[in-house]
């Protein structure tokens, strides 16, 4: 085991800044109770954080991209854009790799004829992997380039790559911490949050727009898992109560509070750009930042969750 004075078998460490800059900007100071359940009356406030290391980037992507007499782009990669924004990703690393406008990149996705092998777009593997992917046949595109010019006529050149994965022994991470301030009615068991800000270190952010939206929503994903979705079962019969999405008790839109999303950009030097991860780990971090929060809230910890009315009312009791 490695002690923290040690070397960190990491890229990069940095689960101190995360947390320090969300300190600050949270007001984390003045927001937490000293002393947990100490307000009077029925209405009690609390703050609770989480904080995090989340592993970036896993499993095999490649690229290919070619380009015409028109001096016209074409990327084709194995992923699909199921709704994160990848495609707008992918191509403005390809777009930043060539050295050519974005509008000059035509973007192919998803056709098993004509592009190459990937694993998927899961496991927040996407932006690094996809995207190492693409750096790498852009640049085998501009060797080419280099060496016989540009095509004329019909003549087309293509660069295409699969990233071989390094053996430094080094894990490439993302740090992150949540901070939120909830509220509290014991009379009735109800939870609302009045506060959250989301500190990630995600590497260089290639779209600041598609990483926030990455964010806030796994972490619209981690408040429904800790205040709201739940299945139940009779426990007579065992049958489902929940048995559809609709009646899980999902988020509304005026359940989802304000989410403040900030990045702290590191280049480890291995990523796209400096590119790391980002997609799932808001849903990592809201569940535990909110409980404790309602514990530093109301003095008692729940044991499972969604921390329901019905929880909260019986720990009280």
């Amino acid at each position: 085991m490695r002690r923290p004075t040690e070397e960190r078998p990491f890229t990069n460490y940095s689960l101190d800044e995360v947390i320090s800059d969300g300190v600050e900007r949270f007001n984390w100071q003045a927001r937490r109770k000293v002393v947990p359940g100490s307000d009077d009356g029925p209405i009690k406030r609390g703050a609770g954080f989480s904080f995090m290391m989340f592993r970036a980037g896993v499993g095999t992507s490649s690229a290919i991209v070619r380009v015409n007499s028109n001096q016209e782009y074409t990327l084709y990669v194995g992923v699909t854009d199921i709704g994160p924004g990848a495609k707008t990703t992918m191509g403005m690393i390809a777009a930043e790799a060539l050295g050519t406008p974005l509008s000059n990149v035509e973007v192919v996705w998803g056709d098993t004829d004509r592009c190459p092998y990937s694993v998927g777009e899961s496991g927040s593997r996407t932006t690094i992997m996809t995207g190492l992917a693409v750096v790498e046949a852009a640049e085998e595109l501009k060797r080419q380039i280099a060496d016989k010019g540009m095509p004329s006529g019909n003549d087309v050149l293509i660069g295409s790559a699969t990233p071989t994965p390094t053996t430094d022994g080094k894990t490439r991470q993302c740090f992150g911490a949540h901070f939120v301030e909830v509220e509290v009615d014991t009379r009735v068991g109800s939870t609302k949050i009045l506060k959250y800000t989301a500190v990630h270190e995600s590497g260089r952010i290639i779209n600041p727009t598609t990483a926030r939206d990455q964010i806030r929503g796994a972490t619209i994903q981690g408040i429904g898992q800790a205040i709201h979705e739940d299945l139940l079962y009779d426990p007579r019969s065992g049958q489902p109560l929940t048995p559809g999405y609709y009646r899980a008790r999902h988020l509304t839109h005026k359940d989802i509070p304000d989410i403040d999303v900030h990045f702290i950009e590191v280049d480890d030097g291995y990523g796209p750009f400096g590119a790391k991860t980002a997609g799932e780990s808001g849903i990592i971090l809201a569940p535990a930042a909110i409980g404790n929060a309602v514990a530093n809230a109301i003095g008692r910890r729940m044991k499972s969750m969604p921390i329901t009315r019905d929880k909260i009312l019986g720990a009280m009791a």
